[in-house]
This record gives structure tokens, sequence and C-alpha cells, in this order.
């Protein structure tokens, strides 16, 4: 294992337009030069994400996200600097040269591939049983009675976990994994946590196994299910999480779906795998499940930057419309348009496919009701002849759910529509509103209390800890690093000329950089510009070595570079370093008198003070 030098990282960079890749992702607009989008990164409804063709780079105004090619791909695809560089690598054709590692996160990061390694070995291996193994039996009488083919189970690579776990554990030693790294990766537990020397039994036994990929297609995970009825356990079980693995943050099948949500534009979410493999295969192509949790907002996210309406195809039961009722409450806030279909009772997708053919679900599915127009149909016909007090409860209810709408003329459009359907005054409903607005904004204050509260403990236990680089993995447990700020124009103005003009570059770095920086604050980016080797006329040149620096100064050279506003020319240069030296001999003269100041003071010492005071105060009219 061994790090990507930067001129490899610079011939990456080359053979990547970062306007193609970003707009493989999702929809991008053209704003002049550049091209804008919303901010995957953080919840906006005005455009603020702003790509740069000429510089090959992207910016956040919002959440000040920014870089390179390579480094949206580590924001968006959550992979570490050699992760993503190799992905784009690979689809631009660059071959990878690189250098040694520290030893830890060459540990760190073979344990990881090992991780992956096993994942994929493991896929193939129960794929191989659902096809040949006897025992399998079971599991390919299953996915005949619902209608699924050996076709489809090979598109999908469904496997067969055998019900003895000795096959397993041998086949596990022949391919060179230990124990504990079946352990580690979620396909065994130990029989006694605080002794493994007990042993480890196999994690699913006896089930129908689907693959859980990450975006590249590669198995990350299992979600296995029953094949008796007799078997313990939940109907479905998934893979405890792992290092590469993380639940809340996965949809199943959104590998095979995303260019279909993409090009929909529009986002369907099923409940179950099989659910949405029957309607997959059937042409309905835009859909994802999650993996037997509750969505969360890394969930809303992740469906946020493929598109910004969603359809939950739930059950018609009560246990389905709670669910509905809880995922509408996560996904909202993040300004999508949440739709509800609901199916014929006692149905589910693939039920309906099987009895009435894929156009039935197909109209349900473009026929499902906006969440509110559903939750006001259901009840409030009812409670039009009710009482006042039922009708405001109801209301009540509804404007919690309104209280999560950002958007103000949606949230005035639904303030009007109850109004008139349940009967009652748009004052009362406007007051309700608010108040749970007012509850929203005290529990988001309250949470984020406590979350600083518990980063502070931690700061204080474990001490701060040190800048990573780019080129480094990224740990999920890193807290963010510390944003730095510029406050000087100079010194702005100069790390932007030496990054973009190959001009300004020669004339400035021809010369030592100036001992006078060590008075001065906020230089320690500007000199690390200054020294290092890039060509500014080359945006990939430049971007490698942003790529090289440490995450909070990242952001800080990001902005620098996004700043079009910010003209910078060799004269004005040449003056940005005049002010720089007169900034530094007023810090000194002013660190003099201080001096001059102190009690008790030796009569040499004044002298030699008052003497390089006058000295200071010369070389300040010179300048």
């Amino acid at each position: 294992m061994a790090i990507i030098p930067q001129e490899t990282v610079q011939e990456i960079l080359d053979a990547v337009d970062i306007v193609e890749l970003i707009g493989g992702y999702f929809p991008l607009k053209r704003a002049g030069s550049n091209f804008l989008a919303i901010c995957p990164f953080h919840n906006e409804k005005s455009p603020s994400f702003n790509i740069n063709p000429q510089r090959q780079i992207f910016h956040c105004f919002g959440c000040q996200a920014g870089g390179d090619a390579i480094k949206f791909v580590m924001l968006y695809d959550n992979l570490s600097f050699p992760e993503a560089a190799k992905k784009l690598a690979d689809q631009a054709g660059v071959m990878i040269r690189e250098e040694s590692l520290d030893p830890r996160e060459e540990a760190r990061l073979r344990g990881r591939s090992d991780l992956m390694r096993l994942q994929k070995s493991a896929a193939e291996w129960f794929h191989r049983l659902l096809f040949k193994s006897p025992e399998a039996q079971p599991a390919r009488e299953y996915l005949k009675s619902r209608g699924l083919s050996m076709e489809t189970s090979r598109n999908w690579k469904f496997g067969y976990a055998p019900n003895e776990q000795k096959p397993f554990i041998d086949w596990a030693r022949a391919e060179g994994f230990s124990i504990p790294q079946l352990v580690e990766g979620g396909l065994a537990k130990w029989r006694d946590e605080n002794n493994p020397r007990q042993g480890a039994y196999s994690f699913f036994r006896h089930r129908l196994m689907f693959p859980v990929n990450n975006d590249f297609g590669e198995p990350i995970a299992f979600s296995g299910r029953v094949l008796s009825k007799e078997q313990g356990g939940g109907k479905y079980v998934n893979s405890p999480e792992t290092v590469i693995f993380n639940k809340s943050k996965t949809f199943f099948g959104l590998d095979k779906t995303k260019r279909s949500i993409l090009k929909e534009k529009r986002a369907i979410i099923f409940e179950g795998q099989l659910d949405l493999i029957s309607a997959f295969e059937a042409g309905i192509e835009n859909i994802v499940a999650p993996l037997g949790t509750a969505f969360t907002e890394s969930h809303a996210k992740l469906l946020k930057r493929h598109t910004d309406e969603v359809v939950l195809c739930f059950d018609s039961d009560t246990a389905g419309l709670n669910a509905a009722s809880k995922a509408f409450r996560v996904l909202a806030p993040s300004g999508m348009l949440i739709r509800l279909a609901l199916l014929p009772e006692g149905e589910d997708p693939d039920s309906l496919i099987r009895k009435q053919g894929i156009s039935a679900l197909r109209d349900i599915l473009e026929n499902a009701p906006e969440f509110f127009d559903f939750q006001i149909d259901r009840r409030g016909g009812k409670l039009n002849q009710g009482s006042l007090r039922d009708r405001l409860n109801f209301a009540r209810d509804l404007s919690a759910d309104i209280a999560l709408i950002e958007d103000k003329m949606l949230q005035d459009s639904l303030i009007s529509r109850v109004t008139i359907r349940l009967g009652v005054g748009e004052d009362d409903i406007r007051k309700l509103v608010r108040d749970a607005v007012a509850a929203k904004v005290r529990g988001e204050k309250a949470a984020h209390k406590r979350e600083a509260v518990i980063q502070r403990r931690q700061n204080e236990g474990g001490g701060r800890p040190e800048p990573q680089s780019a080129n480094s993995p990224r740990k999920e447990s890193d807290p963010p690093a510390q944003p730095i700020e510029i406050s000087n124009r100079s010194i702005r103005l100069l790390c932007r000329g030496l990054l973009i003009d190959a001009g300004i570059r020669a004339e400035i770095v021809s010369h030592p950089i100036p001992e006078f920086f060590k008075n001065l604050t906020e230089t320690e980016i500007l000199t690390r510009i200054w020294e290092a080797r890039f060509d500014p006329a080359t945006p990939a040149s430049v971007n490698a070595f942003v790529g090289q620096l440490p995450s909070a100064e990242q952001q800080c050279v990001s902005r620098l570079l996004s700043d079009e506003s910010a003209r910078i020319t060799p004269e004005l240069a040449r003056d940005c370093l005049a002010a720089l030296k007169k900034q530094s001999i007023q810090r000194e003269i002013s660190v003099t008198k201080a001096q001059m100041g102190a009690p008790n003071l030796p009569e040499n010492e004044v002298t030699r003070l008052t003497k390089l005071l006058l000295d200071l105060r010369g070389l300040l009219n010179e300048c």
C-alpha cells in the first residue's frame, strides 16, 4: 500500500473534466462562464454551489465546501483521498504510480481493503451455492414462487447462506480469512464478546442472501431473508455496521437505480428488497429501499443529491401510514416534494405486479397525491362535519408537519389549503404553525447545546487532533476542521495572484520569502503557496498542490480561488508586498514601545530600544 505522488494526482486531474464529473451526479445550470447547482452537502433552496471550468474547481458559498474533482468525489462518495483518486484514475485510464506510506496508515488501508475483498469473495461463494448446492433448494423454490428467474438472480447476484456453519468457516479459512476478520466484516459473531477463545459462529444461516453494494456496485454488506417460518430472528437480517457499511447512509439498489432517478427526477421508496427487484425487472427503475432501519437525515441528504421529489410507497395499514409519516418528517426539511402512494389492502408491490401487472403499480405511483393532500383527504372529509375542537386538533397535527417546510410560499399555500378544507380560521392555523416552528427551533438549539457540550468534553479529554493531509484516509470519527479565514486583504490578494497568474508568480517567487513575514499573522498559507512548485497556467497543477494541504487550508484556498471579485495585477501584487512590509514595521514599533514601558528597565536596554525605535521609524518613512 502506498500514497499517490503529486505528479500522478496532477495527471488524474488533467484527464478529468470537473463539469462532466459533477454533471453525472446531479443537474447543473450554466451561469455565465461557470455552472451552478443546489449544494449536495447542505440543505438550501437557492443554488450556491459553483463549478469553475477554467480553474477546474467547485466551491459552495453556503457551506464553504470546495476543491477539485478528487475532493468532490471524496465528499460525495465518502471516500479517502487514495480511494477517490483511484476511482477517477480508473475512469480516465490513468496508471497509478504510488510511493511508500506511513506503516500505520498502510495497516488501516489494508484492513479496509481486506474487508472489501472479504465481502466480494463471500458474495461470490453465496452466489455459487444458490445455483449448485442441494441445500439451497428451498431458496431456489422461494425465488420461483416469487416469479424471479435465475437470470434475475444472476443480475442481482443473489446467494444462499448454508444452515451449517462449518462449510462457511472452512471456505473462509481456505480463502485466507481469519475468524477476527469475519467478525469485523459482519459475517460472524463471537459466541462470547468478552472471551473470543469461545469461538465464533456464522451470522447468516439458511437465508436467501442479497448483496448490499456501494455506489461502484461493490458488495459492502448483506441482507438475508428467512426461508422457513420456523427460523428465529427477523424476516430480514442485515449485516451489522462495519467500517465500510453504515445502514443509515445506505439504500439498497441505489447503485443500479441512481441513473434512472436522475433521469426521472423522482425517487420511489419501497419497504422491501424483493419489491424493489420485482419492480426494477418489470421496468420501474427509479426506486430505492432502506435497509430495515428508520429514515435518517443522512438518507434524506443522499436522496436530495439525486432528486427533488420522493414517492413513499408503503402498505395501507396503520403501520404503513405511521412509517410514511415518520419518513415525511425526516425528508421534508430537505426541501423535497413528498408524495404518498398507498397500495391496495393486503398487497405489496411484488404481489400487485404478479396479480395485475406492472401497469397497475405504475398507475398508483404516477397518481400519488402530495402528502398533505392525502392527509386532508383521509381525515378532513370526516372532520368537516365534526366539532371545531376535533378540526383544530387535526389542524394542530398538520401544522407540526407544515412547520417542517422551510419554503414560505409553500407554507402559505398549505395553510390556505388547510383553512379551506377544514373550515377553520386562517389566523388559528398560522398561530399553530408559528408555535410549531418555535418548538422546532427550541429543540434544535437544545440539540446544538448538547452537541457542543459533548464536543467540548471530548476536546478536553483527548486534546485537539492534528490536521490531516488530504492524501490521508479520512476517518468518520474525525471532528470537522476549524475554518481558516484570512482577514488581511494584502495577503488574500497575494495568495490569489500566486495561485492563478503565472507572470505574478514568476516575479514574486524569484525572490526569497521576506523575513518580515515572521512578524505577521495569517502568512502561513501564503508561505506554503510561495514555496510550492506548481504551474498557475495549469489548473490540474494548482489543484494537485491544493489537494496536499490539510483540510482547513484546502477550504481557505478554495475560497480564494473562487473569489472572482478579487482582481490582482503585477503592480497590485508589488503594492501588497510593500503594504505587508509596512504592517510588519508598524507591528515591531508597537512591540518596542510596549517593551520600553516595562518597569525597572536597565539604562542600557532603554538606550537599545530607543535606537531600535528610531531605526524602525526611519524604515517606516522609507516605505
